[in-house]
């Protein structure tokens, strides 16, 4: 049980944590969608799940490509762990706690509990913030690349290459910075820019005001606060609102929606809210 009057953990406690774990990262993502989340009970669960590779820890110090492929089959054949094929927006897939009860979840959920598990088994294993598709790299450099969502391992450059393709266009090449490794603060913000899409498709004012509200203290991003001030707006707090889009527009006195911004302060009514 909290203290009374103890302060309510939030993802901006990363700030003051100099090796946040990724999974511990995902959790308090998930706490402002459930406050009363018992964070505990998740990382027993990842322990669980964990344990049976970790009794196999001998059989690691083969290739980092049999490594991958253990991991790989311990989450999606044996646990059922998969990607959200058919309903990829759906919120949930953005929340670890969710993606460890439904079994199903998006790029950087998969990513996070493949890494969190392979971890407690002794498996070296680091996130990528690969662009558009989250990846693991299992073995340290040069080690090989797990594709959590599709359970499958990526050991030859023609394969990053297929996924270069499909998320940069087939006009942009792989380039070393697409596969470095990023931290547990990165990650949080991409889950958090995830949601924030996720929510303003089915316009969910009050929960993308939520996420935005974290993409500001989180990132700093001039954009993010246009759109908490947008989301305000669409939710009546007008007051808010216009103190967030002045800013935006204080910021960024040349942005392409500089128009469309002054009008709606002078309207009151909201224009539609950016994707960027």
């Amino acid at each position: 049980m909290r203290e009374v009057g103890a302060a309510r953990p939030s993802v901006l406690d990363l700030k003051r944590d100099p090796d946040p774990r990724p999974e511990h990262g995902a959790l308090l993502v998930a706490l402002d969608r459930y406050p009363d989340l018992d964070r505990g009970a998740c990382l027993r669960l990842i322990e669980e799940i964990a344990q049976p590779l970790r009794a196999r820890a001998v059989t690691w110090e083969g290739s980092a490509d049999a490594q991958a492929r253990g991991v790989v089959d311990h989450l999606c054949d044996r646990h059922g762990f998969h990607g959200a094929v058919e309903d990829y927006y759906d919120p949930r897939n953005s929340y670890l706690n969710d993606v460890l009860e439904r079994r199903v979840g998006i790029p950087i959920t998969l990513s996070i509990l493949a890494i969190a598990v392979a971890r407690r088994a002794g498996v070296v294993a680091d996130p990528v913030g690969f662009p558009g598709h989250f990846l693991v790299q299992i073995g340290g450099r040069p080690g090989v690349y797990v594709d959590a969502f599709f359970a499958r391992v990526l050991t030859r450059q023609r394969d990053l290459d297929i996924l270069a393709e499909r998320f940069l266009g087939a006009a942009n090449r792989l380039r070393p910075e697409h596969l470095a490794p990023v931290g547990t603060l990165s990650i949080v913000v991409r889950m958090l820019l995830n949601l924030k899409h996720a929510y303003e498709r089915i316009a969910d004012h009050p929960n993308a005001l939520v996420v935005c509200d974290r993409l500001v203290d989180l990132a700093g991003v001039p954009e993010h606060r246009r759109d908490r001030g947008l989301h305000a707006l669409a939710l009546g707090a007008r007051e808010a609102a216009v103190e967030d889009l002045e800013a935006y527009l204080a910021a960024r006195p040349n942005a392409p929606d500089e128009a469309s911004i002054r009008s709606t302060l002078g309207s009151g009514t909201r224009t539609p809210i950016s994707s960027n």
